[in-house]
């Protein structure tokens, strides 16, 4: 429900600005405050900022407005700092214009040339508002600005939301956009007829980051990896598996990418789990109980691990055994999945590790 909230409350607050001003700039001990006052009235900003025990070579600020994920972590990690930031605490229509005030003292605090800001939903779209940023990392954000580089991203999730996600604007020489097929970033896992699907988009952030930060330093990033138009199809046309359990997709008109036989997404940037996927992993989920609350998740329904297990469940996808054969090529196939998308900028190399070391545990 959370993202259903973001969406339609994010548009009012980029049309209507409000006055906003820093009145003063606190920091001590990695803590900062800073006062402001909007449309006339005293309000608090509380900052955390993290530095890196050695700043790498002009390295960039990172304000960084979403709920932690580990990123910033990864960023410290890289040598950035990072101003963590809660923009709930202000008034929506005043976030833009408050950042753009903040981002002078925060980028004398920090030492840093380039800014860069990362948001999510709401303040992803206060982000892209403010006239601060060099570069932007937006997850599942409505996004307005067309001058400064910006990465964009969003799951399979905002297909099956209401509203659903509105058509992506083409790649611009500012812009690019990645589709992370099979991901939910809803997270109420509550009242959830289905597993509730754990696979995470972090490692494409990660490496999104790292191509956002090349790319204010003049690398050019990767093209977009999104559902073209012929990808993107009425949902009722889709066709799912036959399976026990198999959740009902939300109603409603909505046009949403294209799926396999068992399933999964076929278009975006698919990461190795996906492509070589040991379950189908869906943007949605059903209700548990018809009179609880809602199950704002993904659905991860797994594979039988062998075709007996699949024919005595009435299993119509196939086992594990039956699409990989071994342990062995499964995980070497992961590998050269893996090893492709780190080639492709699209993964680290850490990550890809991951990955593999996953796959050494697959179960069959």
């Amino acid at each position: 429900m959370r993202k259903r909230i973001i969406w339609l409350c994010a548009a009012p607050a980029a049309l209507a600005p409000a006055s906003a001003e820093v009145v003063s700039f606190q920091e001590k001990d990695g803590l900062a405050r800073a006062s402001l006052m909007i449309d006339g009235k005293p309000y608090a900003l509380d900052l955390r900022l993290m530095r890196p025990g050695t700043s790498a070579p002009n390295a960039a600020l990172l304000v960084d407005a979403a709920p932690d994920d580990g990123l910033a972590a990864f960023a410290v990690a890289r040598g950035m700092t990072v101003a963590a930031v809660d923009l709930q605490k202000l008034p929506a229509p005043a976030r833009a214009t408050a950042l753009t005030d903040l981002s002078p003292r925060l980028r004398v605090a920090a030492g840093a040339k380039r800014l860069l800001g990362r948001g999510r939903g709401e303040s992803g779209a206060a982000l892209a508002a403010a006239a601060a940023f060099d570069g932007l990392l937006l997850q599942d954000a409505p996004e307005a600005a067309k001058t400064r580089r910006v990465i964009e991203t969003w799951g399979a999730d905002a297909y099956w939301r209401a509203p659903p996600r509105p058509a992506t604007d083409p790649e611009t020489e500012t812009r690019r956009s990645y589709f992370l097929a099979g991901t939910a970033e809803a997270a109420t896992a509550a009242n959830c007829a289905a597993p509730v699907s754990e696979r995470s988009g972090a490692p494409a952030l990660r490496a999104l980051l790292v191509v956002l930060d090349d790319w204010t330093k003049g690398v050019k990033p990767p093209a977009s990896r999104v559902p073209a138009e012929a990808d993107l199809v009425a949902a009722e046309t889709l066709r799912w598996p036959k399976t026990p359990g198999w959740p009902s997709p939300p109603p409603g008109e909505r046009k949403v990418p294209r799926i396999d036989a068992d399933g999964n997404e076929t278009s975006g940037l698919r990461l190795p789990d996906q492509a070589l996927p040991i379950a189908t992993f869906t943007g949605f989920n059903a209700r548990k109980d018809s009179k609880g609350p809602p199950c704002a998740a993904g659905a991860a329904i797994p594979f039988s691990p062998t075709k007996a297990e699949r024919e005595k469940s009435g299993d119509p996808r196939l086992s594990l055994t039956e699409r990989y054969g071994s342990r062995a090529y499964f995980v070497a196939t992961m590998r050269v999945v893996a090893d492709k998308l780190v080639r492709e900028r699209l993964l680290l190399k850490e990550d890809a590790d991951a990955y593999v070391a996953a796959a050494r545990q697959a179960p069959f």
